[in-house]
């Protein structure tokens, strides 16, 4: 995987997760996420953006003060990438740390599996 195509999906990808605006983030996920995009957390498996962006309206909903942050620069692996981050939470903060790690399938995230810190 080129550095131009991780860097695209890094900050897209960052900036997806922070945005609040429905419209915004759904149409940036067109742009790195496949449309039937399979998500794997330790709860659930969401398949496709609006699956997705339901997720993340959800975090918002339950608090505003949600900030997702990039740890480390993305690394990839053949067709695999992986991203650590934190997020910080509550007015107090509280941070959340963990990794995803893309699957990509012409230049989209086919995949993705979402690994929080204990």
């Amino acid at each position: 995987m080129d550095a131009q195509l991780l860097n695209k999906l890094q900050q897209t990808h960052t900036a997806v997760w922070n945005e609040k605006d429905r419209a915004t983030r759904d149409a940036m996920m067109q742009t790195i996420y496949a449309d039937d995009i399979t998500m794997y957390d330790k709860d659930s498996i969401l398949t496709g953006n609006t699956a997705v962006s339901d997720f993340i309206d959800k975090l918002f909903a339950g608090d505003a003060n949600f900030n997702f942050t990039v740890t480390k620069p993305m690394e990839s692996t053949q067709n695999g990438a992986r991203l650590y981050w934190d997020i910080r939470t509550g007015p107090q903060p509280n941070v959340l740390t963990g990794m995803d790690f893309f699957i990509v399938e012409n230049e989209k995230v086919a995949h993705l599996f979402v690994f929080m810190d204990a």
